[in-house]
């Protein structure tokens, strides 16, 4: 496993800028959706938002492009992704990087309007965890699927990804039990999940409330 989660570390630079910063992704009508959901709590003033597992910030990218003005707050342990993300935006004061594990990290205070979890899940080895770690931290959690918690059983794939110069590493993909996925939410204490599909995808959009 650990050999797995060090994966995320294993991107050269250019690689590391150039992830997931393609404009012709099919869940890319999913951002949108997101973004337009954040948009409704904007006014009168700017909502905070920390993303958990933010990769090189591409999402943050993303939200300035469709003005939604925020205070961004991006987390993950991959130390290339965030080198990324803190030079493409070292001049934004409303960006903040940090390098951190999302399933663990202690290091941030104050609560956040939103927690983000965007196509995170579903790469993450203890998601109830994260889940849990997101409740602390936020008023709301939102999460973005790439994988929908609809499957009868959960289990894991092994998948690669492209780091650089040809080298592929691997990384684990789960897909997530609709009994799992509930179970999390009762020790949550979620009183309600709202679902947004997106018709060109499989992506789907949950908020969660408690």
């Amino acid at each position: 496993m650990d050999k797995l989660v060090n994966s995320w570390n294993s991107f050269n630079a250019d690689a590391a800028c150039a992830y997931l910063k393609d404009n012709h992704q099919a869940s890319l009508n999913s951002k949108k959706i997101l973004t337009n959901i954040l948009k409704k709590f904007c006014k009168p003033q700017r909502i905070s938002i920390i993303d958990l597992g933010c990769g090189n910030g591409q999402l943050y990218d993303y939200f300035k492009k469709e003005k939604l003005f925020c205070n961004y707050t991006g987390v993950d342990f991959s130390v290339p992704l965030i080198d990324a993300a803190r030079s493409a935006h070292q001049d934004d004061q409303y960006a903040n990087f940090i390098t951190g594990d999302v399933s663990k990290f202690e290091g941030i205070d104050g609560k956040y309007d939103f927690a983000i979890l965007s196509h995170v899940i579903e790469m993450a080895s203890s998601p109830d965890a994260v889940l849990f770690y997101a409740k602390k931290v936020a008023k709301r959690v939102v999460i973005r699927f790439f994988e929908p918690p609809e499957f009868d059983f959960d289990f894991v794939e092994l998948r690669e990804m492209e780091v650089g110069e040809g080298k592929k590493v691997p990384y684990i993909r789960r897909k997530m039990s609709k009994d799992f996925y509930r179970l999390i939410l009762t020790k949550m204490k979620c009183t309600q999940v709202e679902v947004y599909r997106d018709g060109l995808s499989n992506d789907q959009v949950h908020i969660l409330y408690y």
